[in-house]
């Protein structure tokens, strides 16, 4: 089932619960800002207000492929994901198998 999240730049959001694993992209038609927004992933512990620059960046779609696979670790490990640009705002969707 795919889920969508409204990510701002003042907190992280979960995005799985507890060891989910699927796929996750940014929602371009939704997010107002075409895909210019930097969205990081971070896993595992819930992060640090620093740990923004340490995740992994998602990029818009730029096609049917284009999404980033996410895998959790252990049944404990959630996914978590922030603008890194102060008062950036994006939608994400999630995929969680």
């Amino acid at each position: 089932m795919i889920a969508q999240y409204s990510i701002n730049s003042t907190a992280w959001t979960a995005i799985t619960t507890a060891g989910d694993s699927g796929t996750c992209w940014l929602d371009e038609q939704d997010d107002g800002a075409a895909g210019d927004v930097d969205v990081r992933i971070w896993h595992g512990s819930a992060p640090s207000d620093s740990d923004v620059t340490k995740g992994k960046r998602v990029y818009k779609p730029r096609g049917n492929n284009d999404m980033m696979v996410i895998g959790a670790d252990d049944a404990s490990d959630i996914y978590y994901a922030r603008c890194a640009t102060p008062g950036a705002t994006a939608t994400i969707s999630v995929d969680a198998l």
